[in-house]
């Protein structure tokens, strides 16, 4: 859907020096990366990054498998002021095939057998509750990320709402969490 946050990507945040960040203007070929920092989005799409020094950036990411990602040129940050917040944006057209949460898709990046069968229970964007038809406790809640579908937790787990949360399942899901 066009304005959803995507989750699970990866977004570098290069510090280039020497650069003066009050002039808002890196000088191509005349700085070099000084620091890199590296950050997930999490379930709001978002990426921080704490504690960054003062300085000129540039800014990008590690598109998800299928994603088209909006072509805009060098995305740049400017953090004058230590300990401000200053936003970026990293914009895709609509995606091209979000994760699947069909049986093939999931299978294929699981590794797993195709026989038996798996019934997908919930799927919300890159998080799923899957079961296989067979004997026994299988329930799993897995999350699609740039290399496919893998494992989050099977049932039952210890996993408290609140790391759950951190980790960025969807709301949908609270009710597979006990503590």
């Amino acid at each position: 859907m066009a304005g959803s946050p995507v989750p699970n990507v990866l977004v570098h945040l290069a510090l280039h020096r020497p650069c003066d960040p009050v002039s808002h203007d890196i000088k191509t070929g005349e700085t070099s990366e000084a620091a890199r920092f590296d950050a997930h989005t999490d379930a709001q799409g978002i990426a921080t990054f704490p504690n960054v020094p003062v300085g000129c950036y540039y800014f990008g990411m590690t598109p998800p498998e299928g994603s088209s990602p909006v072509p805009v040129g060098m995305h740049t940050l400017f953090l004058t002021t230590a300990g401000a917040t200053q936003k970026g944006t990293l914009e895709f057209n609509n995606m091209t095939s979000s994760p699947n949460c069909d049986e093939t898709t999931i299978e294929t990046s699981l590794g797993v057998d195709p026989a038996p069968a798996i019934t997908i229970d919930l799927c919300d964007g890159a998080w799923a509750v899957v079961r296989w038809d067979s004997r026994g406790d299988n329930q799993q809640i897995i999350n699609s990320n740039v290399g496919g579908w893998q494992t989050y937790t099977i049932f039952p787990h210890t996993i408290c709402w609140a790391k759950a949360t951190a980790d960025g399942v969807p709301d949908r899901f609270k009710r597979f969490f006990d503590c």
